[in-house]
């Protein structure tokens, strides 16, 4: 796609990430999952995340750090999110595509997964009730 001779926005985050996704993923290979991303548990501590917000299944080390440098740095504040938020989106107006990067852009996560990591976060904060069926069964 041609960008007329300058990046797209948001090109210089999805680099750092994939940088920093791919030591974190040798690192984590083999190695106990309570000792590995030292290096991003500091960086987190360094940003203000919130504990809880590492609890959230499928959420790694790698990801709270760029959940945080995108401003999500609670659960509430990951259960506040929508799908295009983490997930990015493509924008169509006259005849000019663009691509929005989400805060986990570069993680190789779809819309689903996303979207799961949300409703884990909704459901953590009392916004719903997990044990509740996703969809009201259709009366007969």
């Amino acid at each position: 796609m041609d960008f007329g001779g300058r990046e797209p926005e948001g090109t210089a985050m999805f680099l750092w990430l994939r940088k920093a996704a791919k030591p974190a993923q040798a690192q984590n290979a083999g190695a106990p999952a309570d000792c590995a991303g030292d290096e991003f548990t500091s960086r987190c501590r360094e940003l203000g995340v919130e504990a809880a917000l590492s609890e959230i299944a499928g959420i790694s080390p790698p990801m709270l750090v760029a959940l945080c440098e995108n401003g999500i740095k609670t659960v509430e504040d990951l259960a506040g999110c929508a799908i295009d938020d983490l997930h990015g989106w493509v924008e169509q107006t006259s005849g000019t595509t663009t691509r929005h990067l989400g805060a986990l852009d570069g993680f190789g996560l779809s819309r689903d997964e996303c979207g799961a990591m949300i409703m884990k976060a909704r459901a953590r904060v009392g916004w719903i009730d997990e044990s509740s069926p996703a969809q009201p069964a259709k009366a007969g």
